[in-house]
């Protein structure tokens, strides 16, 4: 007798940007996997009644989708296969999304295991690879990192790796640092990260390096904190900027003594470097 068809949802959401932030509502719903498909973001789900739960909740903040239930598929880990191949990253990582992991990483790069059904981030989105690249490129042996809405913990990790000596991650969502705190424990550098729930209000203490991937619209009203959380001779990375509304991030933050020392774009989406003048 031939075994049913095993079904899922698709809940496809146009493109915006808001991405990371419609990531993580999303991941809140236990998806198997996401894809990015063109124009378009798609979450894949086992269970449809956490596929209607996530779109009531994009309804809810009045964020377009279209909601497909009852698909069936030959493959009942396609969906999740698709979202979890590993890739690099700049010169020296390497992203694995896999659960378990799907391959062993190339020689001469370090593994970051961030669970694509699992994930706030899992260094796919544009923003984050930005962030990423950015991180490489900072002199980060023996230093402080501060990572600000920090998600799945994966630039917390990766300043780890890079050689920083503590790197504490920061995010309002609870859920996010309970899904963080998994991840570190797949990782012998994540012994060198801490993480809190809360807001940046509440974190005392200078950083050597200040890490925020956040829209635009989370970072205007944290500028003075942001640049607050800076050493002396710090610096503060900020990606999740798009193209729009650079100006308006650059105006609040090049103020006073701090300058524009670095910028990466990719698309729409630009990470911006702040140093001391």
């Amino acid at each position: 007798m031939n075994r049913p068809r095993q079904r899922y949802s698709r809940l496809l959401v146009p493109k915006r940007s808001g991405d990371d932030a419609v990531l993580g509502l999303l991941a809140l719903h236990d998806p198997l996997g996401f894809e990015d498909a063109g124009r378009d973001l798609i979450a894949f789900f086992r269970d449809a009644d956490a596929a209607r739960g996530a779109a009531d909740v994009l309804g809810s903040r009045k964020i377009h989708h279209d909601l497909t239930t009852d698909i069936a598929e030959g493959d009942p880990l396609e969906a999740y296969r698709a979202a979890s191949q590993p890739f690099p990253i700049g010169r020296r990582l390497w992203m694995e999304p896999g659960e378990p992991p799907l391959a062993r990483a190339p020689e001469g790069r370090i593994c970051l295991r961030v669970p694509a059904s699992r994930a706030f981030g899992t260094g796919s989105h544009a923003s984050t690879r930005l962030a990423l690249l950015a991180l490489e490129d900072e002199a980060l042996e023996g230093r402080t990192v501060l990572d600000v809405g920090t998600g799945s913990g994966v630039l917390a990790l990766a300043a780890a790796a890079l050689g920083a000596r503590l790197a504490v991650g920061l995010d309002t969502d609870a859920e996010a640092v309970f899904v963080a705190r998994e991840n570190l424990a797949n990782h012998p550098f994540g012994e060198r990260v801490r993480l809190y729930a809360g807001p940046l209000s509440a974190c005392a203490g200078k950083f050597d390096l200040v890490v925020a991937n956040m829209l635009a619209g989370e970072i205007l009203p944290e500028a003075r904190r942001l640049l607050g959380g800076a050493s002396r001779r710090g610096r503060v990375l900020l990606s999740g900027v798009t193209r729009d509304r650079e100006p308006s991030v650059l105006a609040k933050m090049r103020t006073g003594r701090w300058k524009l020392d670095g910028r990466r774009t990719e698309g729409e989406w630009i990470s911006l470097c702040l140093a001391h003048a």
